[in-house]
């Protein structure tokens, strides 16, 4: 019985810590591409510097700090019906909704993975969801994926490998990752040489690579052919949805020279294949 109530209860748990956990990934997309950008613009060099944890959470139009009763995931948005406490102004409705599908991902993975699997291996599952989720997240709003976050993920999926916390060998995991980079930066290369424009961009490539730390060589066919998938039904929804349906020339997916986020496709590939394939 006492093992019962503690299992049932791994899911409530992960709901709390996933929301938690959200409301810190709010920040890293906020800040984390404005330090990357801080360290190539020299007109901003009076700028207050910016990390992830200074200067405290604050409303960006009044300044004011945010108060502690604010910051409760999900529920501070809905009780300031999306407005800034102090001026009125709006809350993007990205806080929100990034807390929520965290914590729901955790509950529903604690309900489906726990006590199959160890304390360990819960914990490199997440991580490898929330990187991932943040570089999607990231690249939708900047078209840029962060370096340290996709090292971070490399090298998660070689650590999870050596220690085997996932079923993949390391030889399978660096091969991976050193055949993804090469595929991947060989297509880029071509396709801007003989298109002259640019198809991948260099994180796209990179997050191929780190991406095939966690799943090994012999996903890779997939993982490209789920992402080209995954990525062309967005773009083509996108397109036909805002020029057929609302009649409006621009998507917030589709970016300027036609450039779109391809990173939140290598994502969602990346996770299809992790829990069909690797977590069983």
């Amino acid at each position: 019985m006492a093992e019962f109530i503690l299992f049932s209860s791994y899911p409530i748990l992960a709901l709390i810590v996933g929301l938690v956990i959200g409301s810190f990934l709010n920040v890293v997309i906020y800040r984390l591409p404005l330090m990357m950008l801080a360290q190539y613009d020299e007109e901003n060099e009076g700028a207050k510097p910016v990390n992830l944890w200074w200067p405290p959470s604050h409303c960006p139009q009044c300044e004011k700090p945010v108060l502690k009763r604010d910051n409760i995931p999900v529920i501070s948005w809905l009780l300031l019906k999306g407005k800034c406490r102090f001026c009125g102004n709006g809350i993007s409705a990205q806080y929100p909704i990034t807390e929520a599908v965290v914590g729901l991902w955790f509950f529903v993975m604690a309900f489906y993975l726990v006590p199959r699997i160890s304390v360990t291996e819960f914990v490199f599952c997440m991580g490898l969801f929330c990187v991932l989720y943040t570089l999607a997240v990231i690249d939708i709003k900047t078209l840029y994926l962060p370096d340290p976050l996709v090292y971070m993920l490399l090298w998660g999926g070689v650590l999870a490998s050596v220690f085997g916390i996932i079923p993949v060998k390391p030889q399978q995991s660096v091969l991976g990752i050193v055949v993804s980079w090469a595929l991947m930066y060989t297509v880029m290369t071509l396709y801007k040489k003989f298109r002259h424009q640019d198809g991948l961009g260099n994180g796209d490539v990179k997050l191929y690579a780190a991406a095939s730390a966690w799943l090994g060589l012999d996903l890779l066919p997939e993982l490209i052919l789920i992402s080209a998938v995954v990525g062309g039904f967005v773009y083509f929804v996108s397109w036909a949805y805002y020029e057929k349906i609302l009649r409006v020339s621009e998507s917030p997916l589709i970016k300027e020279n036609n450039y779109i986020p391809y990173g939140p496709a290598i994502a969602v590939a990346t996770l299809i294949l992790f829990h069909v394939n690797i977590v069983q």
